[in-house]
């Protein structure tokens, strides 16, 4: 004890000599970079998460993560002084020596005064440059407080290229380097001329870096140390709420895709599968297991841990079976695959509860330390920002997909990759953001479709969207589905580039899709299940090495749990026994239930009654997402519904089942239940009602649904007078 106390003593008093010498160097940025911390959180100091603020909500976060919020603040300032005492630093050195360069000797006042001026000088460059590059950060952070910031930014994106402020502040950073480096530099180089003069060169030195060199350029060719097994690869190129009917090799008026239409001209596309869930959690657990949620038990975004920490058969356990590697890769949609066990052996993904909500609200209002670590290093200091959903983070998601395909080494992999890019908010960086939209656009969707601040008025309040602004959230829409492409072309290039790509199968498919303003269907998706664009997802198969797969596209009707059984026919792997799809490349398709597609909505975000939409005012009522939702202190500190309303979300969700060319949507409602009956060949959008003129097939239709529920539920429901009840101990009412 007395040896650590007297090493930490000695560590300490070391310490304190270094900054007591280098005070001089480090003092003028430290103080500096300490202004920026103070001013980012007078600007910003509340608990607001979207533009939104609740007195009872922010008091809950101050009782339950007062510790998180100190810590969290206190890593924020370390992080603020040691950027600025290390750029004071390098700065104050650099100023130093160019004076003596230029035959200058500055005192210390006059080389503080430089020092602070040209990092503050930098560091509103930079705040420029990231501003344009990704206005998303900081539009509530920044340009929400007056209409000044407000119209300066707009300018900024509006009319100045990002190289205007990036070249001038490369240019400083070299000329800081130089010179702060000049004196070091000129003595290693020296020396080092000097060793080679004088025959002192320790040749065996280099050649243990020659043959180094030599081993990693194999190692990385693959062509030593290197597992040949010829069973396909599987890669899944996934983003969220991706519409097929957007590509443009599907006809789409923009050009949005030409990467993913290089793939469809060469591969074989199903149009017509429908997701089991239109939400992200459960809609990969259909997929993966090629269950519906009526068996898999998953029905929405937030289970409870008693519901997910169970063992699921998935096809990653199926394949874990077959000595394949599996993996997921995703940024801040892909929250959910750390929350439950899929079988996955690698899973690269956020983490998402409230501890981490908590760091990213802190992290989102530092103004200008946004600036300096939106990047890799800031990913390191700050590992919760890869959940924020307004900073796109596709890049780093396509350099670890490829740096999972390389360390593969020959050993079959599947692979999950899920972007987030065409998530809402719809957040893309410079120059997608403004890649299809109108200019001139000034209404409250610039950057985002954000939900609350106005930009146009300043009042803070939202009403309906114009036509102006509909058309700006699809232009946005279309140009992260356009970043989508861009990465999905990497990920393919390189697998050409390695000799991969005749032996991997590379799909392209989404977990659900996305309502645009399409008709009256509104604007997202789970909240209801009429027309197809929330539910249609892309399924493109693309797999050079099987010569006999048929290309082109097949239309018909599909689900989102035939994915998996697909992609095991064309792998050559025997189907697993759970699951309950079928292969849509067999020679036998028939499901032997008469039912192509079942789909479910998830739960009520929004009850919004004042809204003009079809499905606020037909629906069993709950309280929306914050009054149903509850914090599980006991585990992980996670968002879950409570269990008193788990049985009544279940009981008011719509449900469709499509079976041939007809699609019938159950409503539960209040006083009943209500049935609607669409061909949905003719109406894709089903905007008419056919019930009345075909009672017939509506009572086909009928038995074929409840049959099907009460079968696939494993009689977990009851069937009375036309309405659906779970049977769950809890009162359904």
């Amino acid at each position: 004890m007395n040896s650590i106390l007297h090493s930490t003593k000695s560590l300490w008093g070391m310490m304190r000599k270094i900054l007591g010498q280098y005070r001089a160097h480090y003092l003028p940025g430290l103080i500096t970079f300490l202004v920026f911390f103070g001013i980012s959180n007078v600007l910003n100091f509340s608990f607001s998460y979207m533009g939104n603020t609740n007195p009872e909500v922010a008091k809950a976060i101050l009782v339950n993560f007062w510790g998180t919020i100190i810590l969290q603040i206190l890593k924020v300032l370390i992080a603020y002084g040691v950027i600025g005492a290390l750029l004071g630093v390098l700065v104050f050195r650099a100023v130093i020596e160019a004076g003596r360069t230029f035959h200058r000797s500055p005192g210390y006042r006059t080389a503080a005064g430089f020092t602070v001026g040209i990092l503050v000088f930098s560091t509103m460059l930079q705040f420029c440059e990231k501003i344009i590059i990704n206005p998303q950060l900081y539009v509530e952070n920044f340009a929400s407080h007056s209409w000044l910031f407000l119209s300066f930014q707009m300018f900024l994106t509006d009319n100045i290229h990002p190289l205007v402020f990036s070249v001038p502040l490369y240019i400083i950073m070299l000329l800081v380097v130089c010179f702060a480096l000049k004196p070091v530099a000129l003595r290693e180089v020296k020396a080092l001329f000097t060793r080679i003069i004088s025959f002192r060169f320790r040749w065996y030195a280099a050649g243990v870096i020659c043959v180094m060199i030599i081993f990693m350029v194999l190692y990385q060719q693959r062509v030593i140390f290197y597992e040949e097994d010829r069973r396909p690869n599987i890669l899944i190129l996934s983003s969220d709420a991706v519409r097929s009917d957007h590509f443009s090799a599907n006809g789409y008026s923009r050009s949005t895709t030409p990467n993913i239409d290089r793939v469809i001209n060469c591969s074989l596309q199903f149009r017509g599968v429908m997701t089991a869930v239109p939400r992200t959690f459960p809609s990969w657990v259909s997929i993966l297991t090629s269950q519906y949620p009526l068996s898999h038990n998953i029905k929405h975004m937030f289970p409870r841990s008693r519901d997910r920490n169970i063992f699921f058969d998935t096809a990653c356990t199926a394949l874990n079976a077959e000595g394949y590697r599996t993996g997921v890769i995703s940024d801040f949609a892909g929250d959910i695959f750390p929350r439950i066990d899929l079988g996955f052996k690698y899973t690269r993904a956020p983490h998402f509860n409230f501890t981490a909500l908590v760091k990213q609200i802190i992290i989102e209002k530092q103004t200008l330390l946004l600036p300096f670590i939106s990047n890799g290093l800031g990913m390191l200091l700050f590992p919760e920002m890869r959940g924020i959903a307004k900073y796109s983070h596709h890049r780093m998601v396509s350099d670890e997909t490829i740096d999972y395909i390389d360390s593969a080494r020959g050993r079959p992999f599947f692979l999950t990759v899920f972007y987030s890019i065409t998530h809402f908010p719809f957040a893309a960086p410079y120059p997608y953001y403004q890649k299809y939209a109108r200019g001139g656009y000034r209404g409250p969707y610039k950057y985002y479709k954000q939900v609350v601040i106005q930009m146009d008025n300043g009042s803070g309040t939202t009403g309906e969207d114009t036509a102006e602004d509909r058309e700006q959230v699809i232009s946005l829409y279309d140009g992260c589905l356009n970043l989508f492409d861009l990465e999905v072309g990497r990920v393919m290039a390189h697998l050409r580039k390695q000799g991969l790509l005749d032996n991997t199968i590379v799909v392209i498919t989404s977990d659900h899709g996305e309502n645009l303003y399409d008709h009256n269907l509104g604007m997202g998706h789970g909240e209801h299940l009429k027309g197809y664009p929330a539910l249609e997802i892309p399924f493109i198969i693309h797999y050079p090495g099987k010569r006999d797969l048929y290309t082109g596209t097949k239309k018909g009707f599909f689900s989102s749990i035939d994915i998996m059984p697909t992609l095991f026919a064309c792998a050559g792997i025997r189907k697993p026994e759970f699951f309950r799809g079928r292969s849509l490349v067999s020679e036998n398709r028939d499901t032997g239930n008469g039912i192509n597609s079942y789909s479910e909505t998830g739960l009520w975000f929004d009850n919004n009654k004042s809204s003009p939409l079809f499905f606020h005012h037909a629906r069993i009522d709950y309280p929306d997402i914050t009054g149903i939702s509850d914090m599980d202190m006991e585990y992980n500190r996670e968002i879950v519904i409570q269990q008193r309303y788990q049985n009544i979300t279940n009981a008011a969700k719509y449900r469709a089942i499509i079976s041939g060319k007809y699609k019938l949507i159950y409503i539960p409602l209040p006083g009943g239940s209500r049935f609607e009956l669409y061909d949905q060949e003719k109406d894709p959008f089903n905007q008419h009602n056919i019930a009345k003129l075909h009672n017939g097939i509506l009572q086909k239709m009928k038995k074929l649904f409840f049959d099907f529920v009460v079968k696939e539920s494993n009689n977990n429901f009851i069937v009375n007078r036309g309405f659906l009840f779970p049977m769950f101990s809890d009162p359904a009412f």
